[in-house]
């Protein structure tokens, strides 16, 4: 047994983040157990060869991924509905798992063509999740009458995805294959592909209009993955005419933002069922906010514990908006991974997770891992607005391409797509 894990460890912890990469288009359980599969044999190859390699380096690196984890877990111990809160973090495992797949290995357990072949699958799985819905959605996506959410609606339906997750796993995908054109800018042909693919991809996130994750891409295309000011003028003047385009045509994403342009503070206002058509996101988004901070008042040192914030969220929503059933029609949580952080752990948690990212980010700038911090820059714009890691989909998300991208550090020796 010995030998075959010392001889196959390689092969198939590869085989399982090959696997992995294809979360885009793999049921939940099938993801789970591929991850426990790749965590499980590169445990065992820890528990063989671990004394040989493991380090005061790699004891760090271990504790500043599971930083927010092990926050959690604290908060445990003064949460009432402990119940929920075990579920949290039952959740949050994959955040854990993924660095200690890449930890309890030696440094060479990806060489950069794996790499590649990695991202390449899951670039392909992204694509194959978008033309299932062209197919299947083919008379709705072109049919002017209707409505966005409606449409919104469906493509949930038929993926079981949440459409914000949806367009942030394409915006992530799209600055892979930004990436990969750098490297392979003299293969003309493997360029135009990677071209097609995001445009492609750009397509789908304005049909799709999740604001942020679009915003996200944009800003980190143009800010990170560009070598010069030739290029930067260039991203300039595509960033100014999209952003034209995007905002001044009313659809789709236009027409979220043009919301945005007569923005004012309110809240909602009588029965869903009757005025649903009456009530924005915006609207929506400020009860949440006003909630999270009024409860955030009364425990700002190590918030409520992870299982009693959306209790603590619903009991606000009850009290402050008696006049609208919104917040009972449909639960809602604090919609920011900040807030949910502050809310779950206080100040000081939020401080220590921050603290663990600087510590990964710092590192990163040290090494040059320009993706790593790119996938990082992407990530901490999308928690802004939405709870990422409250749904399997942003667990598995995070934790994998947190520790794929960071762990690249050890083939900093070769033609990396750093």
């Amino acid at each position: 047994m010995k030998q075959l894990i010392l001889q196959y460890n390689k092969s198939v912890v590869y085989f399982f983040l090959i696997a992995i990469a294809l979360f885009p288009i793999l049921p939940k359980g099938v993801e789970s157990i591929l991850m426990f599969g790749g965590f499980l044999f590169s445990l065992s190859y820890f528990i063989f060869e671990g004394k040989k390699f493991w380090s005061k380096e790699k004891t760090i690196e271990l504790l500043l991924f599971s930083s927010l984890f092990l926050i959690f877990v604290f908060s445990l111990f003064y949460t009432i509905d402990i119940k929920t809160g075990i579920k949290f973090i039952i959740r949050l495992l994959p955040s854990v798992l993924f660095p200690a797949i890449f930890l309890f290995n030696n440094t060479d357990l990806l060489n950069t063509k794996k790499f590649q072949v990695i991202t390449n699958v899951y670039c392909l799985a992204v694509g194959l999740v978008l033309f299932f819905l062209h197919i299947t959605l083919f008379h709705e996506l072109y049919n002017s009458s209707l409505k966005f959410w409606d449409f919104r609606q469906l493509i949930e339906n038929k993926i079981e995805v949440h459409g914000t997750y949806l367009a942030m796993w394409i915006g992530f995908a799209i600055i892979i294959l930004v990436y990969k054109i750098r490297i392979e800018s003299k293969k003309y042909f493997i360029t135009f592909i990677f071209l097609f693919m995001m445009g492609y991809f750009f397509y789908w996130q304005y049909i799709i209009g999740s604001r942020m994750p679009f915003v996200a891409t944009i800003i980190v295309c143009f800010f990170c993955l560009f070598k010069n000011a030739m290029q930067i003028t260039i991203a300039s003047v595509l960033l100014i005419s999209l952003t034209f385009i995007l905002v001044f045509k009313v659809d789709r994403i236009g027409e979220r933002f043009e919301k945005l342009k007569n923005y004012k503070l309110s809240f909602p206002e009588g029965k869903y069922e009757d005025n649903y058509p009456n009530i924005s996101n915006e609207q929506i988004r400020n009860g949440i906010y006003f909630c999270g901070y009024e409860i955030f008042k009364a425990e700002p040192i190590v918030g409520y514990g992870v299982g009693d914030v959306d209790v603590k969220l619903q009991s606000c929503y009850d009290e402050q908006y008696r006049n609208t059933d919104t917040y009972k029609v449909t639960s809602y949580n604090s919609h920011n991974e900040y807030l949910n952080i502050i809310l779950s752990s206080g100040i000081l948690g939020l401080v220590l997770f921050l603290f663990s990212q600087y510590r990964l980010l710092k590192r990163a700038f040290h090494y040059k891992l320009g993706i790593y911090i790119s996938f990082v820059f992407f990530i901490f714009l999308n928690f802004s607005f939405e709870n990422i890691l409250s749904r399997h989909d942003g667990v598995i998300f995070f934790g994998f391409f947190n520790s794929l991208l960071f762990f690249q550090k050890n083939n900093l020796n070769e033609k990396s797509i750093n």
